[in-house]
């Protein structure tokens, strides 16, 4: 049975104090959830000689490496 994928709860909330307007500091709950999908190059861009991309080298980051040579690789952590 496919299902929507869940993430555990201990991962998904993070406090984080914040300041409100009067000054106090208060918690608040962030609930955010990141999916990343990357799928492999298909026949036609292989034909192509097309470049991978993206590349995923752990489970909370995602690299752009750009094809233009002249700009370096780009990472975001999440």
């Amino acid at each position: 049975m496919v299902g929507t994928p869940v993430t555990p709860a201990s991962k998904m909330i993070q406090r984080t104090p914040s300041t409100t307007p009067g000054g106090g500091t208060r918690v608040r709950e962030e609930k955010i959830l990141v999916t990343v999908r990357v799928r492999p190059l298909s026949r036609r861009e292989q034909a192509l000689y097309d470049l991978i991309a993206w590349d995923c080298p752990d489970d909370h980051t995602i690299l752009f490496k750009n094809p233009n040579q002249e700009r370096p690789a780009t990472s975001y952590k999440f």
